[in-house]
């Protein structure tokens, strides 16, 4: 996400890294983006609770969404990899059809056939088959990088990033699948490269960038500037990488500067912002290049530059940050699918994942004799329901919801598990009246299956 592909003469003061030609360092805020280049090499894995796998590419991956088994990642060369098993394995698209290098830096798809990917020299790309072909959209007639891409629909959608040799903000739209594309205006300062965005529906959204916060509710039709809630640096420059919202009114901003102040939260809609520690803060480099949150307690930060890297998580709304995994150089994004894994794009052409272990108690010391179901309770149902398992042995465990027609809706455990009786609990709000399959997974076997009744 993060990353330039033409090197201007620049206001700011700009220093390149000796052997690291991927990267270059803006000096005022503090941070490195990544140019094209060699690939960042990666030490090996180590922590218990992620893991990665390798793709088909070994340059750094820049943005990555998972939907159920179906994955892509964008990545520091001429195309993007794919996986239609959930990781296991990978196949590079690579997109010949210029007769220049460039990066792709965002890809986001709104279903498992269509999505798009941008990148440098704005290009555009939109595929309507799970990736494999892409076709190129055309620009407004500006010139500059693209760093992110969102879809609400198949119409309607957003990229930003930065135009002309001064790195000027750079918001495009459009409202027939990328048919075509219109530049919005939000700013006409210098030096405002955008990086992240978040928005609630196509109405309401959050863009940020260097010395660049901003809240339309609209649709991009007029912008409020929220930049002065941030607390001012010593040096009154501060690149906001990404942003994340759990509701309306609390919010993160992953960041970095030379007071190293990197994560920022709001508990009052954007008005004000406060600085948040955690171990990152203390390294030499502390950018935070994404940061994510599954419910307004849990969330993940992925931190990286060319001489460290870091993924942090937190249970308790950022008050308490946590070193979650420190053995890769340069995490660069976040996704979840389904509030059950998280992935993390890395150097070297890494996916790392780690399941969530989301609404998962222990009901006591028993030591069961087989891995079981129970019924859940109350059943039927509306909307919440609880579900009671037991676990044979130490396993990795899987608790999925599925329709009568067998199409998955919900996974509602993805941890690995000790022997013993567990609870969990289905929120059913989002999923229509009917009959329901809940099956029992322990190391990819099918150990058990009940069915309940959802009635609104």
């Amino acid at each position: 996400m993060k990353q330039l592909i033409l090197i201007f003469a620049l206001v700011v003061c700009v220093q390149t890294v000796p052997a690291q030609k991927n990267y270059i360092h803006i000096q005022d805020a503090n941070y490195f983006v990544h140019s094209y280049g060699d690939p960042v090499t990666s030490s090996s894995e180590g922590f218990p609770l992620w893991n990665s796998y390798q793709t088909s590419t070994t340059n750094q991956i820049t943005s990555v969404q998972f939907i159920s088994y179906m994955g892509w990642a964008s990545h520091i060369g001429m195309g993007l990899v794919l996986t239609s098993n959930g990781g296991y394995n990978w196949t590079s698209v690579s997109f010949n059809d210029t007769t220049f290098t460039t990066t792709y830096n965002g890809v986001y798809f709104i279903n498992q056939f269509t999505g798009w990917t941008v990148g440098g020299a704005l290009q555009i790309r939109k595929t309507t088959n799970r990736g494999v072909n892409w076709v190129r959209q055309v620009p407004p007639p500006i010139a500059g990088v693209l760093n992110s891409v969102y879809f609400f629909d198949a119409n309607t959608g957003f990229a930003i990033g930065r135009q002309g040799m001064y790195y000027n903000s750079c918001i495009i739209k459009t409202t027939n699948g990328g048919v075509n594309w219109t530049e919005i205006v939000a700013s006409t300062s210098t030096e405002n490269e955008l990086s992240g965005q978040y928005w609630f529906n196509s109405s309401t959204g959050w863009i940020c960038g260097k010395n660049f916060l901003m809240k339309t509710t609209n649709g991009a039709s007029n912008f409020t500037n929220y930049f002065s809630g941030i607390p001012p640096t010593s040096n009154n420059a501060n690149a906001l990488l990404c942003i994340n919202f759990q509701n309306p009114l609390t919010g993160w901003i992953g960041a970095s500067n030379l007071d190293k102040k990197n994560i920022y939260k709001t508990t009052n809609g954007g008005l004000n912002w406060f600085f948040q520690d955690n171990p990152v803060a203390q390294y030499t480099y502390v950018q935070i290049n994404d940061i994510l949150f599954t419910d307004p307690d849990w969330g993940y930060a992925a931190h990286g530059t060319p001489y460290s890297g870091a993924i942090l998580f937190t249970t308790n709304g950022g008050a308490n940050w946590t070193l979650d995994e420190g053995t890769n150089t340069w995490f660069d994004c976040l996704n979840s699918y389904n509030d059950a894994i998280v992935y993390c794009g890395a150097g070297a052409g890494k996916v790392w994942y780690c399941p969530i272990p989301s609404g998962v108690s222990g009901t006591g010391t028993e030591e069961p004799d087989k891995f079981r179901l129970h019924q859940n309770y109350p059943n039927p149902f509306n909307p919440s329901s609880v579900i009671r398992f037991e676990i044979q042995k130490t396993s990795d465990v899987r608790v999925s919801v599925y329709d009568i027609e067998g199409k998955e809706m919900k996974t509602l455990v993805n941890s690995r598990l000790k022997a013993g009786v567990y609870e969990t609990a289905i929120n059913g709000s989002g999923l229509s009246s009917g009959v329901y399959i809940y099956v029992l997974f322990a190391d990819g076997k099918r150990m058990d299956s009940r069915k309940m009744i959802l009635l609104k």
